[in-house]
């Protein structure tokens, strides 16, 4: 058997990632396409409603509200979707862009600027994932020193039970069932 050379493994695994970046794309921009469809809809209502009620008023003239602030929601809620996403992932990794996608979606997030963006994807964002490194619950799968192009990647950390008797703990902690067999004593 030849052996393969280091610039086809490094070609074939950027493809992989590539391909699972597109699939995951794909599926975030389908949830973000039904989610405009019906918000749509909704303003259509909305307006309809409107000019019935008082044929004088414009909806068009209605300026919009943006429901983006820096930290949505109570506080901890934020850490917490950002762990219940990469649990939920494990032990796939999550790329730093589909959490903050993840999180758009769930809390309903928009941007007036592309500067407000960027500035709730760096501090809040990638914050919460690096203190969530610091901490020892996931981890990070790329090289931080590198300025390259290449997108963060992080794991939830898996529980490794170093006994059997903790094994048995989280097993039973998760309602799973547990049968330890009896092992004769010598």
């Amino acid at each position: 058997m030849k052996k393969t050379p280091s610039y086809l493994k490094g070609l074939a695994e950027t493809r992989a990632h590539l391909a699972g970046d597109i699939e995951r794309f794909e599926r975030v921009s389908g949830e973000i396409a039904e989610k405009l469809v019906l918000a749509r809809r909704e303003l259509e209502a909305c307006d309809l409603l409107i000019r019935r009620f008082d044929g004088r008023l414009d909806p068009k003239k209605i300026p919009r509200i943006s429901r983006w602030r820096h930290h949505p929601g109570r506080r901890g809620q934020f850490r917490g979707a950002v762990i219940d996403i990469l649990r939920a992932r494990a032990p796939n990794p999550v790329t730093t862009t589909e959490m903050a996608w993840e999180l758009q979606l769930r809390f309903g997030l928009a941007f007036d600027t592309a500067e407000d963006y960027r500035e709730w994807y760096g501090g809040s964002v990638a914050r919460q994932l690096r203190r969530l490194a610091a901490e020892n619950l996931i981890e990070r799968l790329h090289d931080p020193l590198l300025v390259a192009a290449e997108v963060g990647r992080w794991r939830w950390k898996a529980d490794v039970a170093s006994s059997l008797t903790d094994l048995t703990e989280q097993l039973s902690s998760r309602g799973e069932a547990v049968r330890v067999p009896d092992v004769p004593e010598d």
